[in-house]
């Protein structure tokens, strides 16, 4: 039993290097995402969770993020919320990213205080119970955390404290009121009132007939009355029966907030260490190397990424059928909210084709043939835009003209990227012929020796394909070139298979590995930077 659900297998059987792919599916919109975004933290509200989860299982997790993240995740926590924003930050600040509250966030806080006692958050307003009391319940959070509390005036203390009783008597068996009233005595050292403390724990018999979104409010609901006991001092009688199955089967899937909740609800019941396992191992899997954790579940796919990893499949002699990549595909564009702009288009166009099988649709030849989407003439600065868009365009099944190609001194990095890209692009769209003359493998063996002239790893290799392309040949020193500018880039977490940027830049990218392992399958899969088995098999 869970809380939510995850979209069931495909139905694809691939060998086990190519299911590396399905931990870039987007839980947003189920294309692929780039996995650079996986060394994205989570943002504020999900990194809080996920902090105060490993301290609950006695992780003392420590962060060391930048401080410029710092500034921007403090920025955008108190973008959604000055009080809830703040309390988000608390765990970041408690690990060792002090740039997260500052002295000015006490007074703030107490600056949104009301007369009546309560505190009011712009982002809840000030309209009833419910946002008086979560604003509160926050506010009184970061004050403790700050250390703040004490310092409290006596007579703000006591309106608070009077404004709280008060409203116990209007909570009327509202759990998640409950939990923010009795935790917000808890932190003033009062007693919670019994009308509290004897509202009845949540059923748990009816648990395997819920919806999805039931067992959700049933799971907030139960952490709300363990809150109210633990603030009474009293132990939870929580079914450990039920609930132990849910962490078992949601643990690598629950979003944090659920995580962190039920943990809670575990713990507080006595549950033995061996049930969080999972979660453990979850967490640990996520973290960054600032300690931070990511969110694999907030990424959004695209189809730019997805006809990379189409791309990677078709050169490993991998199948590229995906029935779930194509329901993505017709559910973005049958939502209305589709980009339709020409590039994008036109990476539809071709992931249809490449994913489906289907021949060139006629848009597809109208925009690979409109000069504002594929440039009629190629320079120095437009190279990789025609470039990727021809390729674009042979992965939609249409092909295209030789464009004009301006000319450039090749005796700089980025020229002679640029020139490789020429190269490259004729050759990716059968004009191989075409290669101007002032392009030559002379030329480019002289950069293909040094890849620590150039500042990524794809760069390099498109400079390494384009001279293999013009002739050149893999003697010792190009290999030993290529073993220092590409090797050292390979495996990424959970990816072995991918190459990272380079350049100083450790991110794992699809763009890199497409050029790496093009250039190995030219190289007839010497380098061995292909997949087991694909210099046999792929395409």
């Amino acid at each position: 039993m869970s809380c939510t659900f995850a979209d069931g297998d495909s139905g694809r059987r691939e060998p086990a290097t190519a299911r590396q792919f399905d931990l870039l599916v987007s839980e947003q919109n189920g294309y692929y995402y780039h996995p650079f975004l996986r060394q994205e933290p989570a943002g504020p509200q999900d990194q809080s969770y996920a902090l105060r989860t490993l301290a609950e299982l006695g992780r003392d997790p420590r962060t060391g993020m930048a401080a410029p993240r710092v500034a921007s995740f403090r920025r955008e926590a108190l973008e959604a919320s000055p009080l809830w924003g703040r309390e988000w930050l608390v765990p970041l600040w408690r690990t060792g990213a002090r740039e997260a509250l500052g002295a000015g966030d006490a007074a703030e806080v107490n600056r949104l205080r009301a007369a009546g006692g309560w505190y009011v958050d712009p982002a809840l307003g000030d309209d009833g119970d419910p946002a008086r009391l979560g604003a509160t319940w926050a506010a009184l959070e970061v004050l403790d955390a700050l250390g703040r509390l004490p310092e409290l005036p006596a007579a703000d203390r006591s309106a608070t404290v009077s404004w709280l009783r008060a409203t116990a008597g209007r909570v009327h068996g509202r759990l998640d009121l409950a939990g923010a009233l009795a935790s917000s005595l808890r932190l003033l050292g009062e007693p919670v009132p019994a009308r509290l403390t004897g509202i009845p724990a949540p059923r748990t018999d009816d648990f395997a007939d819920l919806t999805s979104g039931a067992r959700a409010v049933r799971l907030a609901d139960t952490y709300s009355w363990v809150l109210v006991q633990e603030a009474a001092g009293k132990r939870p009688a929580v079914d450990r029966r039920v609930w132990e199955p849910v962490l078992r089967d949601g643990a690598a899937t629950l979003p944090h907030d659920q995580l962190h909740d039920l943990v809670h609800v575990l713990r507080a019941a006595g549950s033995p260490v061996a049930v969080f396992a999972p979660v453990l191992e979850r967490l640990d899997g996520e973290r960054l190397d600032d300690g931070t954790v990511r969110d694999p579940g907030a990424y959004l796919g695209s189809p730019d990424a997805s006809l990379f990893v189409q791309r990677l499949r078709a050169l490993a002699g991998w199948s590229r059928e995906d029935p779930a990549l194509l329901t993505a595909l017709e559910r973005e564009e049958s939502s209305g909210e589709a980009s339709e702009e020409g590039p994008e288009r036109l990476n539809r166009a071709a992931l249809r084709t490449v994913t489906g099988g289907g021949a060139a649709d006629g848009a597809a030849r109208t925009l690979c043939a409109d000069p504002r989407v594929l440039p009629a003439t190629v320079t120095e600065q437009n190279t990789t835009q025609w470039q990727r868009t021809t390729l674009t365009c042979a992965d939609a099944g249409v092909s295209t003209g030789v464009p004009a190609i301006g000319s450039w001194p090749a005796d700089t990095p980025d020229r002679v990227v640029a020139a490789a890209t020429v190269v490259v692009g004729l050759a990716d769209s059968g004009r191989r012929d075409a290669v101007p003359s002032w392009i030559d493998a002379a030329t480019l063996k002289r950069w293909a020796l040094h890849p620590d002239r150039f500042t990524s790893v794809y760069g390099y290799t498109l400079v390494a394909r384009a001279y293999a392309l013009l002739g050149g040949r893999l003697d010792a020193a190009l290999r030993e070139a290529l073993g220092r500018g590409v090797t050292p880039y390979g495996g990424c977490p959970g990816l072995p298979g991918l190459y990272r940027v380079g350049g100083g830049d450790e991110a794992c990218d699809l763009k890199t590995t497409w050029g790496v392992w093009t250039l190995d399958r030219q190289l007839d899969g010497a380098m061995g930077w292909l997949p087991a088995g694909a210099t046999e098999n792929g395409k």
